[in-house]
């Protein structure tokens, strides 16, 4: 036989016989790039999900965090002063506040490097409860509150409370 009719009979071999001739190049087939592209989507997916809530979960106990840290600090403002002041909590208001006054219940206390007494919680910041009463929680000129029980204010569902011990008036987060 000759070459010229060698190359014809390669040329016109079936499908079968050219499938079944040894696979002389690795790589991935098709079916393999697909199934590990779905489960790099899967894990992605699941990654940024969670994410997502730790970024909401660490943006909210800075919020409660720095609520803490004014209060701590109108505190020791007007400790040095020798003045009493209050604390007010609206948490049936959306979204949440709270304000600072001194001396008597109405005179704004507004902190220096501050524009205003009153200070207003993000929405994912929300008050759920508190045991302050709409009157304020009044420390007196000695930076101790003036209750009988640590005043609390809990924040969504109990994640994150501001606790002020009595006597002490010190302020710290659960």
């Amino acid at each position: 036989m000759s070459t010229a009719q060698n190359l014809i009979d390669n040329k016109n071999a079936g499908m079968t016989r050219r499938f079944l001739l040894p696979r002389i190049q690795s790589g991935f087939t098709m079916i393999e790039l697909i199934a590990v592209m779905v489960i790099m989507v899967i894990l992605a997916s699941s990654t940024i999900s969670s994410y997502s809530g730790f970024n909401r979960s660490l943006r909210l106990f800075e919020e409660v965090r720095d609520m803490s840290r004014k209060i701590q600090y109108a505190r020791d403002y007007c400790i040095a002063r020798n003045e009493s002041f209050w604390l007010k909590v609206d948490d049936s208001a959306i979204p949440s506040t709270y304000s600072l006054f001194h001396n008597n219940s109405s005179t704004a206390l507004v902190l220096p490097n501050e524009s205003s007494n009153t200070f207003t919680l993000p929405g994912y910041a929300d008050i759920t409860s508190t045991n302050i009463v709409a009157g304020g929680l009044k420390f007196d000129a000695l930076g101790e509150p003036q209750v009988t029980a640590n005043a609390s204010i809990v924040f969504e569902s109990g994640t994150h409370t501001i606790v002020v011990v009595t006597p002490t008036g010190y302020t710290y987060l659960e």
